[in-house]
């Protein structure tokens, strides 16, 4: 091998090779992007044109770190270990959770401010802006979903959407165009992964 196949991979300046910035490209290639595959998970879930733009877990992280009365809206697909430890972390910052379908047996022991509401009845309640909260204190100004069946949190979120001024955010694995901000159809590493960046933006309490 002659010296200047062995130089080959640096570029040279004055005579001199100069490395690459391999440790940058890498970087780039590591962050995770909730924007991908921003597409209705349920094929016919198409609401017409206004439909929910895709983010980066550190938007939705931030607009909880922000909100005045948020609430979080969790579900049965919180089971899995991973999952539920990530809901644990964001109830731990003081966050209120609505936990409906069978989702209060993995909370409710927990020491979180949980409460359990049925979805349906829940989403109407939202809707109604004279309405005092799960703990009579007021109204929310954010909510956010995730570990929901599909079809439940879609109907939920778009009567929010329709009958609503609460702004609505998914933090799922699947996209929901009727929020306004949605993560796109995600694999499971990349979602807890997300969850994670969502829960780095909240504050320590």
């Amino acid at each position: 091998m002659t010296k200047k196949e062995h130089l080959k991979p640096a570029e040279k300046t004055g005579g001199k090779p100069i490395e690459k910035p391999v440790a940058k490209t890498l970087e780039k290639q590591e962050a995770i992007d909730t924007t991908r595959q921003a597409v209705p998970f349920d094929t016919g879930n198409i609401p017409g044109p206004k439909m929910a733009r895709a983010v980066m877990p550190a938007v939705p992280g931030k607009m909880l770190a922000k909100a005045k009365r948020p609430l979080l809206i969790v579900g049965s697909e919180i089971e899995d270990e991973d999952v539920l430890s990530r809901v644990v972390a964001i109830g731990k910052t003081g966050i209120q959770i609505a936990s409906v379908g069978d989702s209060y047996k993995y909370l409710g022991d927990k020491g979180l401010d949980v409460h359990y509401a049925n979805m349906h009845a829940l989403a109407s309640y939202l809707c109604d802006p004279e309405w005092k909260g799960l703990d009579g204190k007021g109204g929310y100004d954010l909510v956010v979903f995730f570990g929901i069946t599909y079809y439940y949190a879609s109907q939920a979120i778009s009567a929010l959407k329709n009958f609503s001024k609460i702004r609505v955010i998914s933090i799922d694995k699947y996209y929901h165009p009727n929020a306004d901000m949605s993560f796109g159809n995600l694999k499971k590493d990349v979602f807890i992964a997300a969850l994670d960046e969502v829960i780095k933006e909240l504050p320590k309490r």
